[in-house]
């Protein structure tokens, strides 16, 4: 855990700056309950055109709340890193859950994901953000790298699983 708190420690020294601060609150703010994938998710299944990435996304949403926030976090009950350095002013409101994984993390690369399959371009901006959502968490001192990159290998794995879910379920009409 020492070499986590390098990381940290030195965002935190090094990277720390009032407009880094804005944005990465901001940035955070979106993945808070998921807000920024059930406006993506309610906007596409409103849309002839991409109801089917809509259907995907909510499959998805839901095995990735089952599975992050209702199996892995209370099992794991990992304590988040400003409760074991607790000189780190808080940039935000202290999050009651676990820490690991991340579900910031794990639903933006589990979106991106699902929207990579759909439409490669749209999806590499959407790791991109993924990316700087998953950094968000570490610069808020909020997360532990391990916690970030589990939720994006986790995010991964649940959306390929859930893709294939939804495909299962869901027989294209000519077959």
């Amino acid at each position: 855990m020492e070499w986590e708190f390098y990381i940290l420690d030195f965002i935190h020294k090094y990277l720390s700056n009032p407009v880094m601060d804005v944005i990465m609150k901001f940035v955070s703010f979106l993945g808070t309950f998921g807000i920024i994938w059930i406006a993506i998710t309610i906007i596409l299944l409103c849309t002839k055109k991409y109801r089917l990435l809509g259907r995907s996304l909510t499959i998805n949403l839901v095995v990735n709340l089952v599975a992050c926030n209702l199996v892995i976090k209370p099992i794991v009950a990992r304590l988040r890193p400003f409760e074991f350095n607790q000189s780190i002013n808080l940039l935000v409101s202290a999050p009651t859950d676990s820490s690991f994984p991340s579900g910031h993390t794990l639903f933006a690369f589990a979106a991106a994901t699902i929207i990579f399959i759909y439409n490669k371009k749209v999806g590499l901006l959407m790791y991109l953000f993924a990316c700087i959502m998953a950094f968000s968490r570490l610069y808020l001192y909020v997360h532990f790298p391990t916690d970030v990159a589990f939720g994006a290998v986790l995010g991964i794995i649940l959306a390929i699983t859930s893709h294939m879910l939804e495909k299962a379920i869901f027989k294209p009409k000519s077959e």
